[in-house]
């Protein structure tokens, strides 16, 4: 069977800009090792930093100037890791650009205290401090207008005998807002998904453990569909955005 769908072309314009310095840090809100947004007041403790350093920090939730709504390589994205151990406290720091590559860690913050919050505030304060002065990066050939052109193609249908459909929704996973799309978690929380967003409305390109493919949403609920092989997939999922 037939059928007229929308194809949408991405037209990108390169402009190469003069090396001109970063002003703009994005931060998350929560971090992944956290059940909760600004746990401690480490979000704050962060954006204050950054803020010090003498850049426009915002967080990943938070409504982005127009010149960088419509372009996020202006900005750096910096994020917090944990690697812990059963009596100290380890966070460093990662700043990447838009295109995910690691352009600065800082040293270990670490903690040997009991106190939860005392630890983590000293191994953030720590760690933070380490970057005092090094980011002092420039950007260079980032995407400057992204044109989108919606063409009417007409493009067959897979029959449906030829999908693979499974209903059965896994446990529900809640959407944490992330720099270009969202991550998926479970309660633990657990990363299960990763998406990223199009130009199209619930549509997003979408990473599971190995496999990738588009989260998209049907009448019946949010379905997400990959291949394997020549086998189209769409498996159910229950999301809470």
């Amino acid at each position: 069977m037939k059928k007229v769908v929308l194809i949408i072309g991405l037209f990108l314009s390169f402009v190469s800009v003069a090396q001109e310095s970063y002003k703009y840090i994005i931060i998350p809100s929560q971090f992944s090792f956290f059940t909760e947004p600004n746990k401690f007041g480490l979000n704050e403790l962060s954006k204050s930093f950054f803020q010090s350093e003498g850049f426009e920090v915002y967080y990943d939730n938070e409504k982005l100037p127009d010149e960088l709504s419509k372009n996020r390589c202006l900005a750096l994205y910096a994020n917090a890791l944990e690697n812990n151990n059963m009596f100290v406290t380890k966070i460093h720091f990662e700043l990447k650009d838009c295109t995910n590559n690691v352009l600065l860690k800082s040293e270990l913050g670490t903690s040997r205290e009991k106190q939860y919050k005392l630890a983590y505030t000293q191994t953030f304060r720590e760690a933070l401090s380490s970057l005092k002065g090094k980011i002092n990066f420039k950007k260079a050939d980032v995407i400057q207008n992204v044109e989108v052109v919606e063409t009417p193609k007409e493009v067959v249908e897979v029959s449906k005998n030829e999908i693979i459909t499974s209903n059965e929704a896994t446990n529900t996973l809640f959407a944490i807002p992330t720099a270009n799309g969202y991550k998926l978690v479970n309660d633990k929380p657990e990363t299960i998904f990763v998406l990223k967003k199009t130009s199209a409305e619930n549509v997003f390109l979408a990473h599971k453990d190995s496999r990738s493919g588009v989260l998209m949403k049907k009448t019946s609920g949010w379905f997400f569909e990959y291949y394997e092989g020549d086998k189209l997939f769409s498996e159910n999922v229950e999301v809470k955005f």
